[in-house]
């Protein structure tokens, strides 16, 4: 592996966002400066999709321009490939470029004339070109124009760089929504609101939800919002949608619903995706805010942060509003002026003075949605109801928590979710502390159940190890440590968390914790760590004082085993494998490091064995001929191979369980 490909590779092994990013900036900034342009161009290709899907659309243009005259200029450095991809990567482009306001019009109006010409230029159809014309002509405020490229978008040869079913209508949903027309919407939309690719159906439920709303069908309305806003709200990619269900909140009469949405969400316009998106969730935000104002709660804290987290604030939702709305006219204003109308403008105003289309629509269990739970449930939140009339603020955040254990023990995990969101907030709100941070555990454990929401879940777990106090009934902070290393995606930080709560556990004379938390920090390493002599050493040291069961020593050893190896040591990975019994993976291991001692014959005898095994059988079949090979006897390792069902291809696949150990956690 050359050096630019170890660090393309440790780039995306980053913990966080921007930490990826960075590293792949200076992955492109070497690979430019070391002359490597074909690597650049392959490192660049992929990482267009990374930025688009994850909001970074400034980093995506860059990518792509750089892409495209490199294809245009330097023909040789690509493949066959790489004009479809560059093609399907055009649309992303177009898409966003309007989006922002900076961009003269005609920069933006002059790549969609691009993207026609390289479009003919291959004798693709023009499907794609005709939806995107027609969707930056809707962004202009051009509505006829919209109706005249859709139009030749529904009658156009679909072809491979045609979006995905889901996606071709979700634009025209959208403008049929604009014009008023929303049976037609729903007409269109619904068919398409179950998925089709990795932008549904969250697109497609988001836009759905004013036509359902606007043709009565609320039940439908209910179920797109729960299900899209899961989909959506762990990716700053979908600032813009998320506004259309702050909007979906202030038209349903659950602005105290919305708001935790506006509050989980304000960081992020310090770096939105784009000014569009910007502007769409600040006036949905000011529109759900003056609803709040309007039923006389201009008083109601909103609680704030800054993107980074180094800075948090309170204010009311009257100031909020004024800030959001502030906000909102100005980059509606700024669209207007680059357009050359006041479309944007006129738009923004119809939305911030809109009137509930439903006085009430309850949305999650606490509110009143139907659910099937136990009648316990229901109990409770007839409960939490009456406490709240009686101004009870204390008493009804309590029993908020209450509800959501019930709804986590019932296994309705978004239910949970949902109201230990809500029971978090109130309890914060009402000064209940230790409550509070009750709360943000179970919420760190139901997050942790999503892959979507893990990095959300490993914030709340750093938050909490920072406490100077832990209330009962949370783990000690040794098991949080633990928990933060499940959840974490950096490898290195998730050793050190186990580290950490070693230590912690050595601490307590806890010798089984600190010797589970050792053999867990060596599940989450894939090169050997600095301390790893002294990690060895006090792993051998509880094992023989007897801190780990059976089963936890064959693993124990196999990943010291793993270690030693690594670093540079297969002698004494030797005695080690050796050393402990009949356990058909440590016998592999043997018979692989005598292997690569070069010891070929002890080794053949050793797998053979092994080849008996169900659980070494292949991998020990395989071993046994490369040590035939090593010694020039292919016919013997042919035949050899031939009667497990194996050839000699399959020796590629061939894995001793020394090089690489997978988490599993």
């Amino acid at each position: 592996m050359t050096s630019l490909e170890q660090m393309l590779q440790d780039a995306y092994r980053q913990g966080s966002d921007q930490a990826r990013y960075a590293a792949l900036d200076a992955v492109f900034r070497h690979a430019d400066a070391a002359g490597e342009t074909a690597f650049g161009f392959r490192a660049r290709m992929n990482a267009i999709s990374e930025f688009h899907h994850h909001g970074e659309y400034a980093r995506s243009f860059m990518a792509f321009h750089w892409c495209l005259t490199t294809f245009d200029r330097q023909p040789e450095v690509t493949s066959r490939h790489d004009e479809h991809s560059l093609l399907w990567r055009f649309k992303w482009i177009v898409w966003q470029m309007p989006q922002f306001s900076a961009v003269p019009l005609d920069r933006a109006i002059g790549l969609l004339d691009d993207m026609e010409r390289r479009y003919r230029a291959g004798n693709h159809s023009l499907h794609a070109v005709y939806q995107y014309r027609g969707a930056v002509a809707a962004h202009l405020g051009d509505l006829d124009a919209a109706g005249r490229w859709f139009g030749e978008m529904l009658t156009a040869r679909r072809d491979g760089l045609s979006d995905c079913a889901a996606c071709v209508p979700t634009s025209h949903v959208e403008y049929l929504t604009v014009l008023g027309e929303f049976e037609e919407a729903v007409r269109v939309g619904s068919p398409y609101a179950s998925g089709g690719c990795t932008e549904q159906p969250q697109q497609m439920l988001s836009q759905l939800l004013l036509p359902y709303l606007r043709t009565g069908r609320t039940a439908e309305a209910v179920a797109a919002h729960r299900k899209a806003y899961a989909l959506i709200r762990a990716n700053r990619h979908y600032l813009e949608l998320i506004g259309l269900h702050l909007q979906f909140c202030a038209l349903t009469g659950n602005q105290e619903h919305g708001l935790p949405i506006l509050e989980r969400h304000l960081p992020w316009l310090d770096r939105p995706a784009s000014t569009f998106a910007a502007l769409e969730f600040a006036s949905a935000g000011a529109l759900l805010l003056r609803r709040l104002i309007d039923t006389g709660h201009g008083d109601v804290p909103v609680r704030r942060r800054t993107d980074s987290g180094d800075r948090r604030w309170t204010s009311t939702a009257a100031e909020t509003y004024d800030e959001l709305a502030a906000r909102a006219r100005s980059l509606a204003a700024e669209f207007d002026r680059r357009n050359g109308n006041t479309y944007q403008s006129g738009r923004i105003e119809q939305r911030l003075s809109a009137g509930p289309i439903v006085a009430k629509l309850p949305l999650t269990v606490l509110s009143g949605r139907p659910i099937a739970a136990k009648a316990a449930v229901g109990d409770l939140v007839g409960e939490v109801a009456v406490r709240t009339a009686a101004g009870d603020a204390a008493g009804a955040a309590r029993l908020r928590l209450e509800v959501a254990y019930a709804l986590r023990n019932a296994g309705q995990w978004d239910d949970a979710t949902e109201t230990a969101e809500e029971a978090q907030r109130s309890l914060a709100l009402a000064g209940l502390t230790a409550e509070s941070t009750v709360a943000r555990f179970l919420l760190v454990e139901l997050y942790g159940r999503s892959w979507g929401q893990r990095d959300t879940a490993y914030a709340m777990i750093t938050d909490l190890l920072a406490e100077p106090d832990l209330p009962a009934g949370l783990p000690s902070r040794a098991g949080l440590l633990e928990r933060a290393a499940a959840l974490t995606h950096d490898g290195p930080r998730a050793f050190e968390h186990m580290l950490a709560a070693a230590a912690l556990h050595r601490e307590a004379g806890d010798a089984a914790g600190e010797a589970n938390a050792l053999l867990g920090s060596l599940r989450r390493v894939h090169q050997v760590p600095q301390e790893w002599a002294r990690l060895v050493a006090r792993l051998d040291e509880l094992i023989a004082a007897g801190a780990l069961r059976d089963g936890e020593l064959v693993d124990a050893q196999h990943r010291l085993c793993w270690l030693e190896t690594r670093a540079g040591r297969p002698e004494a990975a030797l005695e080690r494998a050796r050393a402990w019994g009949e356990q058909p993976r440590l016998r592999l291991i043997e018979a692989g490091l005598l292997q690569r001692l070069d010891r070929h014959v002890e080794a053949e005898e050793a797998a053979r064995r092994l080849a008996t095994e169900p659980e070494t059988r292949d991998s020990a079949a395989l071993l046994v001929a490369r040590s035939l090979l090593a010694r020039d006897r292919r016919a013997e390792a042919e035949a050899w191979l031939a009667d497990f069902g194996l050839e000699l291809d399959d020796l590629d696949y061939y894995d001793d369980d020394l090089d690489d150990l997978d988490d599993e956690d």
